[in-house]
């Protein structure tokens, strides 16, 4: 075989599990159980052939994403999921050999780019009550060429302040800070409004996640004019493919579908939450859509008779800080109960 690229070699693929996905309970990735909005089926019935044999049209998708969030469209790089849009920053803003920062644990796409590109990746250990580890972030800046930040971040559930974002943004004028806001919704803020004091600034956003359009791949970066002109030379031309255009569209206009949406999954998060206390177990919420549920030394064992009964949770049981936790997305009831019902049964 021929060589791979040295930095390659090393990667792990990700690995894809096989299987009936429909039959199965994911509480392991954080997609939304909810489902997507009426109007995005509704929109996807419309697509004609027309639709689909010529290149997607992006222009009254970027009107509308800008409309929303009040910024221009010459603010915006549309990607093929979250997970492009960091490919695509990486590749344009590192070298071989430059410092890559990233709290840990976090979303290990962010390790898996920075890898990929050569980078030295410098992973910052969460404080101890997981929140983010400000004064070793300070210390490394200066060396650094970027900063990956999630907020709120996964798996710990917890966000950095605004207050120390800015501080981190004024320290490092010559670092990029990708500021990753996939779960923004469920937090209930956003920071594009800093985007026009620091130009170091990259936001991601995804409509996997609160939109529940996982399938349908759709991200997109927020920056500064200049930065995102970058960005775009590097950007797949076509990343979002058409369906998922008509479908973002249906999506960031029913509001009210979002809003119902979020406020059902907090309110079978803290159901969840309740169930677990009463069973014992000790869990933490989060500032996304799922629990941390302290499972505890049986940790292996019980997510394997989970998993036998087609039921997934994020085991974190090799991660130093949460040894033992379990990551559990929220879902609806019945999936909730099910969860629940398995638990149950390996207890004393």
């Amino acid at each position: 075989m021929i060589p791979v690229r040295e930095a390659v070699a090393g990667v792990q693929a990700y690995g894809l599990l096989p299987g009936d996905r429909r039959k199965m309970i994911r509480m392991d990735l954080n997609e939304n159980a909810w489902g997507c909005s009426p109007r995005v089926l509704e929109a996807l019935q419309e697509i004609a052939p027309e639709d689909i044999g010529v290149y997607p049209y992006y222009a009254d998708f970027l009107a509308e994403i800008a409309r929303v969030n009040n910024v221009s469209e010459d603010n915006l790089v549309l990607s093929n999921g979250a997970d492009d849009i960091i490919r695509t920053i990486m590749q344009v803003f590192v070298d071989a050999g430059e410092k890559v920062l990233v709290a840990d644990p976090s979303f290990g796409i962010i390790a898996l780019h920075a890898q990929i590109v050569g980078a030295e990746l410098c992973k910052m250990p969460y404080e101890d009550d997981l929140n983010f580890p400000l004064e070793k972030c300070l210390q490394e800046l200066p060396s650094a060429k970027l900063l990956a930040i999630v907020r709120p971040d996964s798996p710990t559930g917890t966000f950095i302040s605004r207050e120390n974002l800015q501080l981190i943004l004024a320290a490092a004028p010559n670092c990029i800070v990708m500021l990753d806001e996939t779960y923004h919704h469920f937090l209930g803020e956003s920071c594009l409004d800093l985007l026009e004091s620091y130009p170091n600034l990259i936001i991601i956003q995804s409509f996997s996640k609160a939109y529940a359009l996982a399938g349908l791949r759709i991200g997109l970066a927020f920056a500064q004019r200049e930065v995102v002109g970058e960005l775009r030379k590097v950007a797949l031309p076509f990343a979002v493919n058409a369906l998922a255009v008509k479908a973002g569209m249906a999506a960031l206009r029913d509001t009210d579908y979002l809003a119902m949406t979020i406020r059902e999954m907090k309110a079978e998060k803290a159901w969840l939450r309740e169930q677990f206390d009463k069973l014992g177990y000790d869990s933490r919420d989060s500032f996304a859509n799922f629990i941390l549920v302290n499972i505890g030394e049986r940790a292996d064992e019980i997510a394997e008779l989970l998993k036998s009964e087609n039921v997934y949770v994020k085991n974190l049981n090799k991660m130093d800080l949460l040894k033992g936790w379990y990551r559990m997305t929220i879902n609806r009831r019945p999936e909730n109960e099910k969860l629940l019902s398995v638990i149950k049964g390996t207890m004393p």
